[in-house]
């Protein structure tokens, strides 16, 4: 989707390297005026090789330097001139709250923009042909896996949450056919998590990752992989607004599976809610 390499770069910054964050800087400062730059002009002003540059485009676009380019330039009528909403000291708490949600409702903008329907779709019919969903997260990550995993299970889905750094490698190095991996990481560089995966991926089973990071260690390893976007607005306010993210992702996908739930999974899902049901469980 060329129209969102923008997003992606601005939403991308907290994770590149300093060569990479100087060339995304430069083309995020002024895009209309980087489509013009030759490859020698752009190494000069990022101050950095243009081998340097032809590796980011690669990485960036899969293509060289008149790729890169003309990715740029189709995602042009796509840039917003709305200023970054950045909390400040002197704001009242009504601001704050004003420019928070500002924020997290462009974390969400990138975060559709950056997940196509066929990635969505092949992630969701993985989760429906599974015997059995284990999720790993660990520290934030743990809330937005311990709220999938409920979610999963309400769907009659079954499902096992595991957020012990231990347990995730020692469970994962037991699954076997039938099983899939979730594994959510905000920054896709969790080492337990990836430790997990690698030995999840030695006994064959797919791994789908949810991570703000599409080139990041965990993502490489993942069979798809989902991007949680950040808004860009403020590096500050990145964690918190890419843990929004992943939560609606999940959500989303909890509602394409309600939609795509077979005869069996139908009694499974009203079988479960009869015994939340039953115990009057409502939160």
């Amino acid at each position: 989707m060329k129209q969102t390499l923008l997003r992606e770069l601005r939403s991308n910054l907290d994770y590149m390297s300093n060569v990479e964050r100087r060339l995304a800087e430069v083309i995020l400062k002024d895009p209309r005026r980087f489509v013009s730059y030759s490859l020698g002009e752009l190494a000069e002003l990022a101050q950095v090789s243009q081998g340097s540059i032809i590796n980011f485009a690669n990485k960036f676009c899969g293509g060289g330097f008149p790729a890169l380019k003309m990715e740029v330039a189709a995602s042009l009528p796509h840039v917003s001139d709305t200023p970054f909403s950045v909390v400040t000291d002197g704001d009242s708490l009504k601001e704050m709250l004003q420019k928070t949600t500002e924020s997290i409702g462009d974390a969400l903008k990138n975060t559709s923009a950056l997940n196509d329907e066929e990635t969505l779709r092949a992630v969701g019919d993985l989760i429906l042909g599974a015997k059995k969903v284990e999720i790993y997260g660990i520290f934030r990550s743990a809330v937005v896996a311990t709220d999938f995993y409920f979610q999963l299970l309400q769907l009659g889905i079954p499902a096992t949450f595991v957020s012990d750094v231990l347990t995730c490698a020692v469970s994962a190095s037991m699954l076997g056919e039938g099983s899939l991996v979730i594994a959510i990481s905000s920054s896709g560089q969790t080492q337990d998590v990836i430790d997990a995966v690698r030995l999840a991926k030695a006994n064959g089973v797919p791994v789908i990752t949810i991570t703000a990071h599409k080139a990041s260690p965990l993502a490489q390893l993942a069979d798809r992989v989902l991007i949680a976007a950040p808004s860009g607005n403020a590096r500050s306010a990145n964690a918190n607004e890419v843990r929004l993210s992943q939560l609606a992702l999940t959500d989303a996908l909890c509602s394409y599976l309600r939609t795509r739930l077979d005869a069996d999974g139908n009694n499974r899902y009203f079988k479960m809610n009869e015994i939340l049901s039953s115990h009057n469980v409502k939160d």
